[in-house]
Formats: C-alpha cells, structure tokens, sequence
C-alpha cells in the first residue's frame, strides 16, 4: 500500500520536531547534572538576639549587603533579630543542627556546645586596649581556638568586637572585696560563675530579659556588661553605679553551619568571608559610638561612674589568676595549650 505524499511529509516533520526536542532536553539534563558554570542560588538565614539598628544588627545589616552584591543576588541573606528564631541557647543549636544556617552569638553561650571557647570568658586576660585586642582576635592562636567548633559541626569564621564589660551595682566595685556578698546575673559559662565566685559572688544563670525586674526586686545585686547594652535593656534605671573595669569583653563569635558552609561554592566562601571583614568593621565603629552616647546620657541622668586605678586593676588580676587555673582543671593539656599560646600572642 503506498502511503500518500501528504501523510509521508507529515511523518517526516513530527519526527524532526520530536527529535528536536529530545536533543534539547538531553543537553539540558547534561548541563543540570554537571552543575553548569554558575553555582545555585542559596538562602541563609542569619539570627541573633540584638535588637534591630542595635551595633550587631548593623553588622548584619552589612553583612547582608556585601554578599548579596557580591554573588549578584544568588545568595540572599535573611536577618532575624531580637531572638525570633529562638533564645542564644537555641540559635547556636538551631546552627548546629542546620536548621539556621547562620548565627552571630555572644561567646559565652557557646560554652555549653564547645566548652573550650569558655577560654574568651577569662576576666582580666585580654588587652583593654581596642586596636590590640582585634590583632590578638586575627592571630593564628585565636583561630586554632576557634577551630574547635568544627568538631560539632560549626563553622566559626571569626569573632565582632562589641565592647568590653563594666560592672553595675548598689556600690562601687573598684575593690574585689566589694563584691563580697553581692548576686549577680551571669550568662551560662562555667569560668564566669567562677570569676564570680572567686570574688566572694553569687552568680545566677538568669535569661538577659529577666534581668530587669530581678534587679528592680533584690533578686540579683548587679550585672556586667558593655555599656551601650546595660542602656539598651535599660538597666541603668535600676542600678546606681557603674564601675568602668573593662574585665572582660562581650565579644560575638559569627558562626555558620559547618555542612552547610562547606557545600558552598568557593566564590560563595569568599563573599562570605568579605561580608565577614566589612560587617565586623560597622559593628565595632557603631557600638564605640554608642559607648561613647549612652555614657553621657546615664551621667546626665544621675548614674555614677567609678573608674578603676592601674594599682586597683592589678589587685583585681591577681585576685582572679586562680579562674585561669580554673580553665586549665577542667580541660587538661589541651586547655592550657590554647591558653598559652593566646597568653605568648597577647606578649608578641
């Protein structure tokens, strides 16, 4: 039977058309299966307790900034202030776990995932000078202490500066004696309850957001924090004194799940790292700024500020040399190691 010409080129065109659209949809699967030469677009979403416009917000702010810009909108950087994806507890383990892919955390609270970083609460070991304190931050000692987070699964890629730590209370605190008695509230790390209880303190693990009313009530005598914090929860309305010791630092470890930080492409990895650097350098330009701000608000509104002597400082360190000794207990050679060596960056 001979099928007519009309039916033949019909055939014909059906089965170019056909395989033109197998041959597209080869060269399609091909490329989706070796990646192509642009990575995926990802999301991260980054979470922290401060509040919005606050220093550490800002840095977040930058952060989100510089790598959108730098991977042209492929990677995109979602802020969650204020605790909205969980308390410092639950924001490191929600990194920890992936299900927040990035966090900016006091370092304190990273003391019950890596009690090793417990080291960055040591009082009256870091220089109380700004500009030595971030080279000490940028050392290769540092970063093998930081390191330490990769073994349960967190990327830490470095550490914002946001002021150091000032005691508030009834009394002037510029003697070890003064503490004698006295309750404070104290994040959850076991070298600062024994910073607190080398001084003759009660320390009290209470959230940040109760401490107000257990100020205003007796609950708890005092507090320790920068001050552009102690002003933004407003703390200074129910304390009398601030004793300006500069013991310590409420530093920021900027951490990031580690699974997740590795499957990122490179050029990801490096715009994350330049929104790193960038961000850290608003954070700490802002929170000086507002050091400097809120300390003449709360002298115009009656506070007391108490400035601690050279002399009164090293009664202070060699009061509390024994909570060094204290780390080195509780986490054998390896803690006196990375102890050591930051102690030999801090010399150099």
């Amino acid at each position: 039977m001979r099928i007519p010409k009309f039916l033949l080129m019909l055939t014909l065109i059906a089965a170019l058309i056909l395989a033109g659209c197998g041959g597209g949809d080869d060269a399609a699967n091909e490329t989706a299966s070796s990646g192509g030469d642009s990575a995926e677009a990802v999301t991260i979403k980054l979470a922290h307790s401060s509040a919005p416009d606050s220093a550490r917000d800002l840095g977040a702010q930058k952060f989100k900034e510089v790598v959108e810009a730098e991977t042209d909108g492929q990677v995109t950087v979602e802020i969650y202030p204020a605790s909205q994806l969980g308390n410092p507890t639950e924001i490191v383990q929600g990194v920890q776990m992936g299900n927040i892919e990035m966090a900016i955390s006091p370092t304190a609270f990273m003391g019950g995932f890596e009690p090793l970083i417990t080291l960055l609460d040591i009082p009256f070991l870091f220089p109380n000078d700004k500009d030595a304190l971030m080279e000490l931050q940028d050392s290769e000692a540092m970063a093998n202490l930081l390191s330490k987070t990769d073994d349960i699964g967190i990327e830490t890629l470095g550490i914002w500066h946001t002021g150091y730590k000032q005691f508030t209370g009834p009394v002037a605190l510029d003697d070890p004696a003064a503490f004698n008695g006295l309750k404070f509230r104290s994040m959850p790390s076991p070298v600062l309850f024994e910073q607190f209880n080398i001084l003759g303190a009660s320390p009290t693990d209470l959230p940040f957001a109760d401490t107000y009313n257990a100020l205003q009530t007796g609950t708890i005598d005092g507090q320790e924090n920068p001050l552009d914090t102690t002003y933004d929860m407003k703390l200074h309305e129910v304390q009398e004194v601030v004793t300006m010791t500069d013991h310590g630092v409420l530093d920021q470890l900027i951490i990031m799940n580690k699974d997740f930080f590795d499957g990122l492409d490179p050029a990801y990895q490096e715009a994350i790292q330049k929104g790193f650097d960038e961000g850290r350098t608003v954070t700490v330009d802002a929170t000086y700024e507002n050091i400097e701000e809120v300390k003449q608000i709360m002298e115009d509104e009656g506070i007391e500020f108490v400035e601690i002597t050279p002399e009164q400082r090293e009664a202070f360190i060699a009061e509390t040399q024994s909570v060094r000794d204290f780390y080195i207990a509780e986490f054998g050679e390896e803690g006196e190691t990375l102890l050591t060596d930051i102690e030999a960056a801090i010399e150099q």
